[in-house]
């Protein structure tokens, strides 16, 4: 009997495909999988001329033979040992062939059962198995039990060794293993469970991508049945153990939608565990991946324990946002909208409500932990290191952070890990990150918050806050803002010595059973991009070490935490309600239906419009139009639309606290946005407060029903904590999708495992049908601005606006290209295929896709599709095709160069850019916050040398910054999505950093200035998707948030932490204005100080930020200082004068934050001041000069050299305020008592 075996293709078998069915007595088919969908028209045919046979379903094919005819067949197929399978040959040859066969009865095993390679026939019964392991293990009842879960079938093939090494690593590391194998997908979990109904194990390691397979929810239900970790166990079936550790790759891109599977069901801590290996007779086998194995083990155990631990004898880490290492930005990363603060005070509390030892004294309020975090819990700056005019260990600034390092060690406020104890733990890393580490950072220990004692005896000083056995601590900076070195860099940064010192600390010093952070930057390391290996940074630093990370539902920072950095990721959800009109545009709309209606006479009619022309000219960026001379129905249309958006625009309630649903009125907000987006008219803010009251003879039953299903899902916030505590008890987390609320009410209930959809389904037909119409919208908005179609449009694509907009952008670019996804009949993108001319009916449009280094690691699959498609377009020889005209051009220009002609043809398809592999952001924003005065030039070259990094169907981050800017060179348009109603521009620096910074290196490259869009995708209806000027969004979204008292009532309502979005704000406004020239207008500038400084809304500022957070205040006032230095802001002379005397009397009571951009200057000069203050502070500044020395030679830096840079008059105070205060010069000015700097 000749038996031929064939796949259906792209795996190790050869393909169907090319296979003569027809040819043989008997197909046998597998009838599992939508794929066969695709070859059911060959079996068909094949049906006619030959016996087809399909066993083990029937949904997709169908064959000629009645599997009754054979019953026997299935029970060979499913108890798949090789003697089974040569008896299912004989049995059909037999049954079907008319073959004089002697047929062995099929040897059938159980679905279930528990599996040990001392016992390779499995065991029945968990009871009979426990007892077993009881005496092979003295101690087997004090062993915390870890189940291994994974598919019989290998078993039956003898294809164990992954499986027998998880199982023998765990009694080596001191645990029980309770391996279970199973025959399909259903009830696997309970089969965990005692025979008194309780969990028979601590943790789960699952060998497969779902709990099961053909139920989703089932298996969501008994992993919360069971109640522990389910932690993912994956063998690479497609690679060598040796390909696997060369591939920076990890999961990415072929397994990634495997991962998105495990997420939907909770499924935690991607790890591959084993690979494939070809034995000479051809036979594939599994190899376990030692290091990961162990590595996989190790943290079940620490899961494990967590489950068995007593809370009293648990010891946490909990780490918060201090990146700028002073004492004005501490909390959370300011994209969560999370008040860090108050989260940790109730967290505190709560964990002594569960028993958790946070010591006995009493716990402090928010604003007490605030104000203990700002003065003891933040990082500390010694300036920039390296910098041209930093004097090194003899730098002002680097002694400042000595005598406050030494304050904070005798009080008691950090710890430090002796030199010696650092080098001992330092010692233990690999090799290979030891040398990444020094050739950035220098010999250990470094340099950053290192402490000299008087003896000359180094350490690496830890700021901590001690609560019994939690430690809140400010997480290691990334370095960027401290090293010039760092800051100029283009690949990946390895941590800093302080930062591994922090990581082994937590281990080995603390010994901490569990990481909590509220901040980390710990998924940004060096490393493989989906899925770490234990001797990658990620996996070195965060070790066998629990990490549980709350996280926004309406970000997507969740998935790189969740495959890079292992983390058990729990959802929260800022409230998010509509901010209405700030009082000028409330009074302009008054204004507006005054000069509207028609029953007004003529002349108070004309005399209105006039009235309203004159105010609406403040908003002609906004309008689009110019109020002063545009026809009245223009303008009627313009204004009415743009006061209904600004009215409707939501906004993020202030800081969340974690596990706190907001009041009555911002429920009823929250609740009324998330019906606006679910259709037109829905009932207003006041009818949904009256129906949560308990009046619903407003609303329809439907209304009423959605009322209340929103605003329970609000209520139930306290889930969140909840999550918390179920993860620190080594729980099972229950999935949810991650999205903005407003956007996807099914987001809520908050407190649950976040997961996004696969990106093989992206994009979706939805989705492609809103991008297909942005493309038009795009082509048909650039012809009218400029009259004509655009040729090249440049994009900047991330991964949570991909996750949240289900890939509506790609779907743009592929339709300015002229081509579209091809899906399969699961609702997969597996191709894509370029329409003709004549079909598209316009010339293709050019593109340059630009992407963070988040999309970079986790949408490889929609990177690869998007540079197919433009390799497509670009090698259609058509007249008035730019792709092709202008890659020809660059394939001429690098064969000139004398490049051959096949590589030059395929780097001028290039088309997608990125940060190098491991390096994210492109560093510009940082460049503007350390204080460097930075020429266009030189801001321009660090954004094309960071994002120069070329990806695509052939290219994995290959250096091509020359091929970058010569594709810049050519963009006429840019695109960038907002897809969350939580953000927008100006919430962190990155839109102004990605989006400006092409730009800025179009206009450094070619002198044009670009046409900036936003693709507005917030709305749930796919209607309302639609493509707007960058100015208009910009506008609008000041009005609307920045300087809206309802915004900054709920901002003040933070305390400490909601002054840092205030002062963010200019801080925001600077960077867009460096990149984006005119986007910011003077209006801007001044309204901010109306707003902010002059206190325009009677909401006492200025006592605000006395009380919370005087030094954000400070940041807020410097930004508006330098933005007039750098020409930002043509202010007036007063406005410059009020600015400084504020910001002197602010230093004058709190001291200086010295990690502000003031405390790098180089350079001093007198500032003159108003009496009484004139005197005195010149004085000072003078002395400063005066004692400033030349600084020695600086050290080579690689990449820019950061120039002297002349200070401003105010910096000049600051500084020499500074150095008043270190000679111990006390005075009073205006009555008010100078404090110590620290």
């Amino acid at each position: 009997m000749q038996i031929d075996m064939f796949g259906l293709g792209g795996g190790h078998l050869p393909s169907v495909s090319d296979a003569d069915l027809a040819g043989y007595d008997l197909v046998l088919v597998e009838g599992i999988g939508p794929r066969l969908a695709q070859y059911r028209a060959r079996l068909d045919e094949a049906a006619r001329h030959t016996k087809v046979l399909v066993l083990n379903g029937h949904e997709w094919v169908r064959g000629n033979v009645d599997p009754a005819s054979v019953p026997d067949a299935i029970k060979y197929w499913r108890n798949a040992t090789a003697d089974n399978y040569t008896s299912l040959f004989d049995y059909l040859g037999a049954g079907l062939l008319g073959l004089d066969r002697k047929v062995a009865a099929p040897v059938e095993y159980p679905d279930h059962a528990y599996y040990h390679p001392g016992h390779p026939e499995g065991f029945i019964d968990l009871q009979a198995y426990l007892e077993w392991m009881g005496r092979r293990h003295a101690d087997a009842s004090e062993r915390p039990r870890v189940g291994i879960v994974f598919y019989r079938s290998l078993a039956l093939a003898g294809n164990t060794a992954v499986i027998d090494a998880l199982i023998e690593e765990t009694e080596r590391q001191g645990g029980l293993p309770v391996a279970l194998w199973r025959s399909g997908s259903r009830d696997s979990l309970r089969a965990l469970h005692g025979h008194d109904g309780r969990p028979a194990v601590d943790a789960v390691i699952l060998c497969a991508s779902q709990i099961d397979y053909a139920d989703h929810r089932a298996g969501v239900e008994e992993a919360k049945a069971l109640g522990v970790a389910v932690l993912n166990c994956t063998t690479d079936y497609s690679r060598t153990p040796q390909e696997w550790r060369a591939d920076l790759g990890g999961f990415a891109p072929d397994r990634s939608g495997q991962l998105a599977m495990s997420e939907a069901s909770g499924i935690v801590e991607p790890m591959m565990v084993g690979a494939r290996v070809v034995h000479g007779d051809g036979a594939v086998r599994h190899e376990a991946l030692s290091g990961q194995v162990a590595w996989r083990v190790e943290r079940a155990m620490a899961w494990a324990r967590l489950h068995r631990m007593s809370n009293a004898d648990k010891r946490l880490v909990m780490t918060y946002h201090s990146e700028a290492a002073d004492r004005a930005d501490v909390g959370s990363d300011p994209d969560t909208y999370l008040d860090a603060q108050a989260s940790l005070a109730a967290l505190l509390r709560r964990l002594r409500d569960e028993g958790y030892d946070v010591g006995d004294g009493p716990l402090p309020d928010a604003q007490e932990l605030a104000r203990r975090m700002a003065r003891d819990g933040a990082n500390v700056s010694a300036g920039m290191w390296g910098a041209t005019g930093h004097r090194g260990e003899e730098d002002a600034q680097a002694a400042n952070a000595q005598a406050e390092l030494d304050r904070r060690l005798k009080e008691g406020s950090a710890v430090a890990i002796p030199e010696a104890q650092y080098l001992e733990w330092y010692a233990q890393l690999p090799k290979a990150l030891r040398e990444q580490t020094e050739a950035r950072w220098g010999p250990p220990p470094g340099r950053l918050m290192v402490h000299v004692d008087e003896t000359g005896a180094r350490s690496i000083v830890i700021p901590l806050l001690r609560f019994g056995k939690v430690a809140l601590a400010p997480h290691p900076v990334w370095g960027y803002l401290q090293d010039a070195g760092a800051l100029s860099s283009t690949g990946a940064l390895p941590p800093h010595h302080q930062y591994i010192a922090f990581y082994l600390w937590m281990a080995r010093g603390w010994q901490a059973d569990a990481f909590v952070p509220f901040f980390t930057q710990l998924s940004l390391m060096p490393g493989k991009q989906q899925g770490p290996a234990r001797d990658d940074w990620i996996g070195t630093l965060i070790g066998g070490l629990p990490h549980i990370q709350p996280t926004p539902l309406q970000a997507n920072g969740g998935i790189g935490n969740k495959r890079r950095a292992h983390a058990v990721t729990l959802g929260f959800m800022p409230p998010l309600m509509q901010g209405g009109l700030p009082p000028a545009l409330a009074d302009l709309r008054d204004d507006f239906a005054r000069a509207s209606d028609a029953a007004a006479s003529g002349a108070d009619r004309e005399g209105a419009r006039q009235a309203v022309r004159d105010v609406a000219s403040a908003h002609e960026r906004e309008l689009g139009i110019d109020p002063a001379s545009a026809p009245w129905p223009a303008l009627e249309t313009a204004l009415g639309n743009y006061l209904a958006e600004v009215e409707a625009a939501v906004m993020p309630v202030g800081g969340h606290v974690l596990g706190q649903a907001p009041d009555e009125a911002t429920t009823a907000g929250m609740v009324h946005a998330m019906l606006a987006g679910d259709e037109a008219e829905a009932p207003d803010e006041e009818t949904v407060r009256a129906v949560l009251r308990g009046d619903a003879t407003q609303v329809t039953s439907d209304q009423l029903a959605r009322i209340r299903d929103y605003a329970a899902r609000i209520a139930a916030a306290p889930r969140e904590m909840d999550a918390v505590l179920q993860a620190l008890s080594g729980g099972y987390i229950e999935p949810g999708p991650m999205a903005d609320a407003v956007r996807n009410p099914d987001a809520l209930p908050p407190g649950r495992n976040p997961y996004t959809l696969a990106t093989r389904r992206l994009p979706t037909p939805e989705s492609w049908e809103i991008g297909a119409r942005l493309a038009d919208e795009l082509i048909d908005a650039y012809r009218q601005e400029h009259g004509a179609m655009p040729r090249k449009v440049a994009f900047v694509l991330w991964s949570g606006e991909s996750t949240q907009n289900e890939a509506a952008i790609e779907a743009q670019i592929l339709r300015l290209l002229g081509a579209r996804p091809v899906w399969n009949p699961r609702g997969e993108v597996v191709d894509v295929t370029l329409d003709d001319r004549a079909t598209l009916g316009r010339p293709r449009v050019d593109v340059l896709v630009t992407t963070s280094g988040t999309y970079r690691d986790h949408f490889r699959d929609k990177i690869a599709l998007l540079a197919k498609a433009a390799r497509l377009a670009a090698q259609a020889r058509e007249d008035d095709n730019p792709v092709y005209l202008y890659s020809q051009a660059q394939a001429q220009r690098l064969r000139t160069e004398g490049l051959d002609a096949d590589i030059a043809a395929q780097r001028s398809q290039r088309r997608i850019y990125s940060t190098a592999p491991g390096a994210y952001s492109p560093s510009t924003q940082f460049a503007i916050r350390a204080g460097a005065e930075w020429s266009d030039a030189r801001l321009s070259q660090l954004y094309t040398d960071r994002l120069g990094h070329a990806y695509g169907e052939n290219d994995d981050g290959a250096a091509d910054a020359a091929g970058f800017v010569a594709q810049l060179s050519s963009v006429e348009a840019t695109v960038f999505s907002r897809s969350s109603n939580a953000y927008g521009l100006l919430d962190t620096s990155m839109p102004a950093a990605y989006l400006g910074g092409i730009g800025m290196a179009v206009r450094e490259h070619s002198g044009r200035q670009v046409s900036n869009y936003v693709a507005d995708l917030k709305a749930s209806q796919t209607g309302q998707a639609h493509l707007e000027p960058l100015a208009r969004t910009f506008g609008r979204e000041l009005q609307s948030r920045y300087f809206n008292p309802a915004w900054i009532r709920a901002m003040q309502e933070s305390g400490y932490n909601g002054a840092r979005y205030m002062a963010d704000l200019p801080a925001h406004m600077l960077l867009w204005d460096v990149t984006t020239p005119q986007l910011v207008a003077d209006a801007d500038w001044a309204e901010v100080k109306e707003v902010y400084v002059e206190d325009k809304y009677g909401l006492d500022m200025e006592a605000y930020f006395e009380q919370h957070n005087p030094h954000a205040r400070q940041h807020l006032l410097e930004t508006l200082l330098d933005a007039i230095e750098r020409g930002a802001w043509r202010a007036s002379e007063t406005d410059r004068t009020q600015l400084e005397q504020a910001l002197a009397e602010s230093i004058t009571r709190h001291g200086s934050d010295c990690a502000l951009p003031s405390c790098q200057a180089t350079e001093l000069v007198k500032m003159e001041q108003p009496a009484p203050a004139a005197a005195a502070l010149g004085a000072a500044a003078n002395a400063a000069k005066a004692a400033a020395k030349p600084s020695p030679a600086a050290a080579n830096v690689e990449g820019y050299v950061l120039e002297p840079r002349v200070a401003t008059p105010i910096q000049a105070v600051q500084q020499g305020v500074w150095l008043w205060l270190l000679a111990m010069v006390a005075f009073v000015i205006a009555g008010w008592a100078r404090r110590p700097r620290w």
